[in-house]
């Protein structure tokens, strides 16, 4: 079985070890992904290691455009050659992805090639089912840290302003304090004032029309 790696990682090794294997002319894959993002798509040849894209182009113009609907086996002429090619369907009705080899041979795929390529391609299908779990276990993961960071600091934003709220109420209780001690000292002075020059003040507050007398203003007029 293939694990323990990305499923770009175990897709390119199960490719590798098939096309050497079973001496293949090539051998392309195709997995979707459960996100909806671009397909994985890669091609292995005996000669060289084309582009994916130009292996795919040339299986949809021999068996179709959509992989899911690529015969198991079928022989297609291609470059003047004639190829025998067989395709596995990856999960039920091709949902994981395609596996599709090709051989100039024309008895290919033997019994046991095909049974090789069946057992492979499931081996595969596990372990790139095993990197897919981990793959999303690691993005819950790193959601969550995402979240929990973003919470934190939200959280630490929000004991800041507390603590500058606490600092500003403790100010301004401050300064009533100290206006309240100076107005009282100053009452005191004027009291004091107003005693030792017999004077008397009064205040008059228009819009409610109260009027309010100095304490040495009664004494004046006698009424202590």
């Amino acid at each position: 079985a293939w694990s323990g790696g990305t499923a770009s990682q175990i897709l390119g090794m199960s490719l590798d070890v098939l096309r050497d294997m079973l001496r293949l002319d090539f051998i392309y894959a195709r997995l979707k992904d459960p996100h909806g993002q671009a397909p994985i798509e890669m091609a292995r040849v005996a000669q060289s290691d084309p582009q994916a894209t130009e292996i795919a182009a040339l299986l949809k113009r021999c068996l179709g455009n959509d992989p899911a609907t690529w015969p198991a086996r079928t022989q297609r002429r291609v470059a003047g050659d004639d190829i025998s090619i067989v395709t596995f369907q990856l999960g039920v009705q091709g949902e994981v992805g395609v596996v599709t080899a090709g051989s100039r041979r024309t008895d290919f795929p033997a019994q046991t090639e095909r049974l090789l390529l069946s057992v492979a391609a499931n081996q595969a299908m596990v372990g790139l089912q095993d990197a897919r779990r981990l793959s999303e276990q690691q993005r819950v993961a790193d959601e969550l840290d995402r979240r929990v960071a973003q919470r934190t600091a939200e959280l630490a934003a929000a004991n800041d302003e507390l603590k500058r709220e606490i600092a500003e109420r403790r100010l301004v209780e401050e300064r009533l304090r100290t206006e309240e001690g100076h107005a009282k000292r100053n009452e005191t002075l004027l009291a004091e004032a107003q005693r030792l020059s017999s004077t008397g003040s009064f205040s008059w507050r228009v819009t409610s029309d109260d009027v309010t007398y100095s304490e040495h203003t009664y004494r004046i007029y006698g009424f202590d």
